[in-house]
């Protein structure tokens, strides 16, 4: 099982999969993190590499107050890409590759990334308005905000909108469906806001839960949330572009009949569901290499 996710992991680094790019950012920042530290303590606590150390810190994690908040908008983005802790950031990044992975093959690639920055704005955006409204929370508006759990969490609760009857293997444990493990991740942020643990955490938990649900219930009506973000991804993109643009027409001739085109397109299209099937009825675990490889190719297509 841990070579095949090795060879999972290097097909999408090859092949530019959008959750492979979200863990490799998550994965430097933190290693950035980890290295002011450890070069603060071997340094013998020096005050330059503290105050640096704090002063990177202070500058991309959340505010929680809206006073604090309104003079550094940017950490909106930069907290969900910032973790704390060797099992936050493990936790997370597994979460988000088995969940991210398996919402693509029933969506698209190109949905996870706008997904992943809508739920953790999402979840920061609530943690501040309900320390803002709620009395009982006024003195937590002081903390800051990280970490990734909230955009994960938008898309666990999103999987598991859009598939809830599909089963995957949980250690221990085997097969569950993805309702029910959305439901119980649900359940605990909600006991843990009630005891009062890691209140500002697990209250983003459930602003991304929320983003999870209305963006898979929109995507159903037709509606793309993610559009609006891609657009602005592929013009960034646009701009690193070098060389004017050629204003050279190029007429591409498909190779074969329109009717055998058709009929091809078709046959991979039944082929996909069928593999869709199996996994709903046995698991992702339960497909061969090749079908996994059918599904991986399906899905950058879209």
């Amino acid at each position: 099982m841990g070579n095949q996710i090795i060879e999972d992991i290097k097909k999408s680094i090859r092949n530019e999969n959008p959750v492979t790019r979200l863990i490799m950012v998550n994965v430097a920042v933190f290693l950035l993190i980890s290295s002011l530290t450890i070069i603060y303590l071997f340094s013998g606590h020096s005050l330059i590499v503290g105050s640096l150390e704090e002063a990177f810190l202070r500058n991309i994690t959340l505010p929680l107050s809206i006073q604090r908040f309104a003079y550094k908008p940017w950490t909106l983005i930069t907290y969900m890409f910032s973790q704390e802790g060797l099992l936050h950031i493990f936790w997370n990044m597994v979460s988000l590759y088995w969940f991210g992975k398996l919402l693509s093959y029933y969506t698209a690639t190109k949905k996870i990334i706008p997904l992943y920055i809508l739920g953790g704005i999402a979840g920061g955006l609530v943690t501040i308005i309900t320390f803002a409204i709620v009395p009982m929370f006024h003195s937590y508006a002081f903390n800051n905000l990280i970490g990734a759990s909230a955009s994960v969490t938008a898309i666990i609760v999103a999987t598991a909108t859009l598939i809830p009857d599909v089963k995957i293997n949980l250690l221990l444990i085997g097969p569950v469906k993805l309702l029910y493990v959305a439901v119980f991740v649900i359940f605990i942020d909600v006991l843990n806001v009630a005891s009062e643990a890691n209140v500002g955490g697990n209250i983003s938990h459930l602003g991304g839960a929320l983003m999870g649900y209305v963006f898979i219930v929109q995507y159903k009506k037709g509606r793309d949330m993610s559009k609006w973000i891609n657009r602005f991804f592929d013009w960034v993109g646009g701009l690193f572009k070098r060389g004017p643009r050629s204003t050279m027409k190029v007429a591409h001739k498909r190779a074969i009949p329109d009717e055998e085109y058709n009929l091809n397109r078709k046959a991979s299209q039944q082929t996909v569901d069928e593999i869709l099937d199996k996994i709903s009825k046995s698991g992702y675990e339960s497909l061969t290499k090749a079908e996994k490889d059918i599904l991986f190719k399906a899905s950058n297509k879209i």
